[in-house]
């Protein structure tokens, strides 16, 4: 007989559980106790509660202060279930994931018990029937314990733990960022957030299914690692495993077929009674090869295995897809340091990355519709890597599925972020079975390269000093360094395993060494200007990010404070960096105004400039670090997501709205990106290391070479591929043409030197091309600020294959004669870059001219600007008009005669007298001068 499974999905309730030991929490609402209320599962309390009206949702305004109690109550759900076996020898209750700290009983029998969010769980009901089928209906209790108490038990155990926040995450093998962050609500859920299920089977299931795929000599070998259980004897001791009843256990075969792409081949091994592993082979002749995102075709195989009996009875069956692909990272040491180099069927690849958060406090709340919505946001910003951070969760298998199709590398942190963790018993048996069932489950995803150990905790452990405070107490590092790379290599040895991020590879190295693997770079932002990302080159980004709020509609939609202010009390509170707003204000004040005020219109200028804000940071960075390669291979912004509407970091907003920073990111991640370099030596004191570790100084640019050429299969060349229209005439729209202005470093935060030196700092082009050569030309023009050519030179580009080229642009267009008055403008094809010799609040900006009107489209409407001047970081915003606008571009510069589309989802043309308008439409002149007016009457 084959495994049953029945999902326990409905006839759920939920009821606060009092007794002596738990209490009643403060600021429990009237109604909550002795109310049993209709339970989702999978699913967790707070959205039950909020569901019937006892809690307020608590992303809105300051409610979050109003379900703090929930984190600190205990939570019991019941439900009937039947626990006849059904003709089967086993009956089992099987949780993929109980959130957290559980007990489960039968008809007030206790069954087990769980405190680990992350891993799965299976109970043997068989012994609870007594060995009959008579009153097999029984009531099913999970108490769920309210995970403080489990920390302040751990605490009470081990001491202190180091950390950045006052809450206990630390002590709970619970997702982190429950308990709050810097980008996070405090929202402590409970609940079996995962499926649960009755399973009955017979004779033998599946365990466990590792397949562990390469490539050799063009064939696909996947060697499929299966793990048995077998049912044991029954309740009275009667054997199970002697089906033909001769005396003797049977023998089972392990079978795996692996079909698609027009083949289908099939391996089997037999299993003797003594064994319960075995490793099943399976080899593809011409595999199709599994490729990162733009280097390839995403190819997938079906893979079914099943454990059967000698007579070809199925037992079990495990069906699911997976694709063939080589997979290493190179950190070998080189003249610098070390790389961090991922090599996918042999080619290097340029990773530009985003890092992921869960995507809801509720972390229960995201489907697979979810999923796919927010991963197809990071393949249309031109990301091919995803890291999933150590403070959230193990996503699930939707997720990484999609990433699969959609050919996004998976980095995956172990659950282990920015504190001491305890290592002693129980946390270190949880750490190993945790580990363990995540490197299994995960194994089969031809989209996860990446095992990370944690999340920033070995370097501030050293930066931060945990060492006086913890003493001769472990903290984690022999889970780093020991315990969880020998699990990777012992069930999972196909994939490539990093002690942290950031790492530099060696206990001797400073764990955050630009020269050595991975790095994060948090001093800017934190504390020093984003043009300080050019100070060095790092090998690998792992992380790097600068804030904006959330999109208008987004923070309207969760704030009712009137005015909306920057300032205001629900704006504040949906701030969770410290000092946050004080750091958008600084970050904001080399380049922009600072808006003050108590009226709408200041939330409007602010919105606009510390989002205009976000995007210059980030361009500078990732134009700097792409620019270097192989010197640096990788860029992971921080972050793709949000899981509340907060002013973060993120590219896409808590409500799921792209901010402007997510447009950015798709020039900035493009195979080809094109950037205007200022040239000048480094200030004293300053780092400034080139790709080949040349002296800037003793060679100020001009041609070089590629840096790397790489073979890639199946590329096709962007200059060809149709819609790209190109950019220069009045007859001609701007395509996907997006912008970015790079500020000479000498400009700003407290450095800019006198604008007689300022004029004559030169600028160079820089060029990146990942996948294949270049042969263009780039045309760049020095103009005025009405849009007039001062001077203009088009330059040819020969790139004979993937690398970088740094093109000299002659003085006289290079070099501003008045830096207040003229900036440099560099297109190549449909790309555009924008620089600016002063901050832009010392420019001298005319009012934006131009002529726009909307018009229908299938699924909205098209609003088109034509410019008749200079029209800088143009932004059309149609959230404020409507919830459901969104629109395809961010900030936009356009000069005289060009004309640019703006797609419009969710808003027709006959909100045009809306849409036209400020603050709808904005551009930078606009802000600024509406700025300079309110300063003045204050």
């Amino acid at each position: 007989m084959t495994l049953e499974r029945e999902e326990l999905r409905t006839d759920w309730t939920a009821m606060l559980a009092e007794d002596a030991t738990s209490g009643v929490p403060t600021g429990l609402p009237a109604g909550v106790r002795g109310t049993a209320i209709p339970a989702t599962v999978p699913g967790q309390i707070h959205t039950d509660l909020e569901r019937v009206g006892l809690v307020p949702d608590p992303t809105r305004n300051r409610d979050e202060e109003l379900v703090r109690w929930v984190g600190q109550a205990d939570w019991a759900y019941r439900r009937r279930i039947d626990v006849d076996p059904r003709g089967h020898d086993r009956v089992d209750l099987v949780a993929d994931g109980l959130d957290t700290v559980a007990s489960l009983s039968l008809d007030g029998v206790s069954i087990g018990s769980t405190r680990n969010m992350h891993r799965r769980y299976r109970f043997d009901l068989r012994d609870r029937t007594g060995g009959t089928n008579e009153r097999t209906d029984r009531e099913l209790e999970i108490l769920f314990e309210s995970p403080y108490r489990e920390t302040e038990r751990m605490a009470d155990r081990f001491g202190s733990m180091p950390g950045p926040y006052d809450e206990p995450f630390a002590y709970v093998r619970k997702m982190a960022s429950n308990f709050g962050w810097d980008w996070g609500l405090t929202c402590v859920t409970s609940g079996p957030w995962r499926p649960i299920a009755i399973e009955r089977w017979s004779t033998a299931r599946l365990r466990d299914v590792r397949p562990l795929v390469d490539v050799e000599a063009g064939e696909g070998v996947l060697d499929a690692h299966i793990a048995i259980e077998r049912s044991g004897p029954t309740p009275a001791g009667a054997t199970t495993a002697d089906r033909d009843h001769d005396g003797e256990d049977d023998d089972l075969v392990l079978v795996v077929t692996v079909s698609g792409h027009d083949t289908k081949q099939r391996s089997r091994v037999t299993v003797t009674p003594k064994e319960d592993e075995a490793v099943v082979t399976v080899r593809i002749p011409d595999a199709r090869l599994w490729w990162p995102r733009g280097y390839g075709e995403q190819a997938l195989y079906d893979v079914e295995v099943q454990v059967q009996t000698t007579d070809g009875e199925v037992l079990d069956r495990d069906v699911f897809r997976t694709g063939f692909r080589s997979l290493r990272v190179d950190t070998q040491p080189d003249a610098t340091g070390r790389p961090f180099t991922i090599v996918v069927n042999g080619v290097p690849i340029d990773v530009r990355g985003v890092n992921w958060i869960p995507d809801d406090v509720i972390v229960s709340r995201v489907d697979r519709a979810r999923y796919a919505a927010r991963l197809a946001q990071a393949t249309a910003c031109n990301a091919n890597l995803v890291r999933v951070w150590g403070g959230g969760v193990y996503e699930s298998r939707d997720f990484y599925e999609e990433c699969d199709a959609r050919g996004l590398l998976v980095w995956q942190d172990f659950l282990f972020a920015c504190s001491a963790y305890p290592e002693g018993e129980p946390m270190r048996s949880e750490v190993i079975a945790e580990a363990r069932d995540n490197v299994a489950r995960l194994s089969r995803h031809p989209s996860l390269v990446v095992w990370n150990g944690n999340n920033e905790n070995i370097w501030l452990h050293d930066d931060m000093g945990w060492a006086a405070e913890l003493g001769d107490r472990p903290w984690g590092l022999d889970y780093y360094l020991d315990l969880l790379p020998t699990i990777v290599d012992a069930v999972d040895p196909s994939r490539f395993y990093t002690a942290a991020s950031p790492w530099s590879g060696d206990e001797r190295v400073y764990a955050n060494d630009v020269d050595h693997e991975t790095h994060h770079s948090w001093q800017v932002w934190n504390q020093i200007g984003d043009e300080h990302y050019r100070d060095s080159v790092p090998r690998f980004v792992s992380e790097f990010g600068w804030q904006a709020p959330p999109q208008w509609r987004t923070i309207r939609e969760a704030v009712d404070d009137d005015p909306m202010t920057p300032t205001s009390p629900g704006v504040v509170h949906h701030q969770k960096a410290e000092d946050g707003m004080g750091k958008l204000a600084r970050g904001l004040a080399p380049r922009f105004p600072v808006p003050q005020g108590d009226t709408d219109d200041v939330f409007d200028r602010w919105h606009y400039l510390t989002q205009l804000q976000q995007t210059r940071a980030i361009a500078t960075g990732v134009e700097h670090w792409r620019t270097h390669w192989p010197h640096n291979t990788g860029v992971v912004v921080w972050q793709l997501n949000d899981l509340w509407p907060v002013a973060s970091w993120s590219a896409v907003d808590g409500a799921g709205r792209p901010k402007p920073l997510f447009h950015e990111l798709r020039r900035l991640y493009d195979d080809v990106l094109l950037a205007i370099v200022p040239i000048e030596p480094p200030a004293a004191g300053e780092r400034d290391r080139p790709l080949d570790g040349r002296d800037r100084a003793a060679d100020p640019g001009g041609a070089h070479p590629a840096t790397l050429s790489l073979p890639v299969p199946g590329a096709a060349d962007p200059a060809t591929e149709p819609g790209r229209p190109t950019v220069g005439s009045d007859e001609e729209a701007l395509g996907d043409l997006a912008d970015t202005a790079v500020i000479d470093p000498g400009t700003v935060r407290g450095r800019r030197r006198d604008r007689e030196a300022d004029r004559r700092v030169p600028v160079e082009i820089a060029i990146r091309s990942s996948r294949r050569g270049l042969t263009t030309t780039v045309r760049v023009r020095r103009i005025d600020m009405s849009g007039r050519i001062l001077q203009e030179v088009v330059l040819p580009v020969e790139l004979a294959g993937p690398g970088v080229l740094r093109l000299a642009v002659p003085d006289h267009v290079g070099v501003v004669d008045d830096p207040a008055e003229e900036l440099i403008v560099a297109d190549m094809d449909w790309r555009r870059a924008v620089w600016t010799p002063l901050p832009d609040q010392e420019m001298h900006w005319r009012p934006a001219e131009y002529r726009v009107w909307v018009e229908d489209a299938a699924s909205g409407s098209v609003l088109t600007v034509e410019a008749q001047g200079l029209v800088r970081d143009l932004l059309v915003q149609p959230d404020r008009v409507s919830p459901t606008g969104r629109v395809d571009r961010g900030f936009m510069t356009l000069l005289p005669g060009e004309r640019v589309p703006f797609r419009l989802d969710g808003v027709r043309a006959d909100r045009s007298a809306e849409l036209v308008r400020a603050p709808v439409l904005l551009t930078l002149d606009r802000v600024l001068a509406d700025e300079a007016a309110a300063a003045s009457t204050r």
